[in-house]
Order: structure tokens, then C-alpha cells, then sequence
């Protein structure tokens, strides 16, 4: 399955599960009922501007659309490395004091 495919399926059961319209539902995105028809069939692909303002009015996210699996752990694993370093670096900051 492409990611246009899957970004057409997730905005259809967004809008869905919110029991909207494809009209109500763009206009909370600034966009038409027709518009949304064509993202959800797969007719048009919505920008990522298109895709940050469904996530910010329906507080969801396609961040695991545009990143692997391998790419989603290898972000992860880093955070937690500079986590750990950051922790480090306070506590030996705190023991020279």
C-alpha cells in the first residue's frame, strides 16, 4: 500500500470517526467538501500545510505515514540518547557544586 493510499484511508476514518461531513470537515481545514472527496479517493495528495492543519484541528498525526518504521526507532533510540546525555551532563554538574 503507497502512502497516498494510506493518507486517503486516514483522513476518510478521521473524518468518520468525528461523524463530519466531507464539507464540515474541510471547512474546519479551510478547504471544500470537494476537495476532501479528492484527497480521501486518492485523487489529489494534500500538502504537508494541508496534512499539519488536520492534525492541529483533529489532534492526530501522519508523522508514521512519511517515516519507516526502522526511521521511526532510529528517532526514537536518539531521543533517548540525548535524554541520557542530558541527565549526565546535570549530574555531574551537580556533584562539582
Amino acid at each position: 500500500m503507497n502512502n497516498n493510499h494510506e493518507i486517503a484511508k486516514k483522513i476518510r476514518e478521521i473524518r468518520l470517526e468525528r461523524n463530519l461531513s466531507q464539507d464540515r470537515f474541510g471547512k474546519k481545514i479551510g478547504k471544500s467538501g470537494k476537495t476532501v472527496s479528492a484527497y480521501e479517493n486518492g485523487k489529489c495528495t494534500p500538502s504537508f500545510s494541508v496534512l499539519d492543519s488536520i492534525s492541529q484541528v483533529y489532534d492526530v498525526t501522519f508523522l508514521h505515514l512519511k517515516k519507516s518504521k526502522e526511521e521511526q526507532l532510529r528517532d526514537k533510540i536518539q531521543s533517548v540518547r540525548e535524554i541520557i546525555k542530558d541527565l549526565e551532563t546535570t549530574l555531574l554538574s551537580n556533584r562539582t557544586e
